[in-house]
């Protein structure tokens, strides 16, 4: 797994913003974020395919360690605080669509 620094407005931050808010291009891209602690639990539970973790290193509960390190994503991103709080998240993972639900 690789863990990815982002301290600002790259094409990954905006790529994820385009995941959460535009529905053709999640449909182009095959991939959708979720975000929330029964959400994510449930993703994992089914067993979707979880390509990124996105958080901040520094703000992460018991929980959300716990899930970093059970969860075998492809990349994960650590974002700063002034990203997550502009995307109102405080920990998303990026799927792929090929999912049994």
């Amino acid at each position: 797994m690789k863990i990815l620094n982002k301290p600002n407005k790259n094409n990954d931050y905006q790529r994820f913003e385009v995941l959460k808010t535009n529905r053709n291009k999640r449909y182009r891209y095959n991939e959708f974020l979720v975000e929330g602690v029964r959400s994510l639990n449930e993703a994992v539970n089914k067993g979707w395919n979880i390509k990124s973790l996105i958080y901040d290193k520094n703000n992460l509960s018991g929980w959300a360690r716990d899930m970093i390190s059970k969860v075998k994503a492809e990349t994960n991103y650590n974002l700063t605080p002034v990203l997550l709080m502009m995307g109102n998240e405080t920990m998303g993972l990026k799927c792929g669509s090929n999912i049994d639900v």
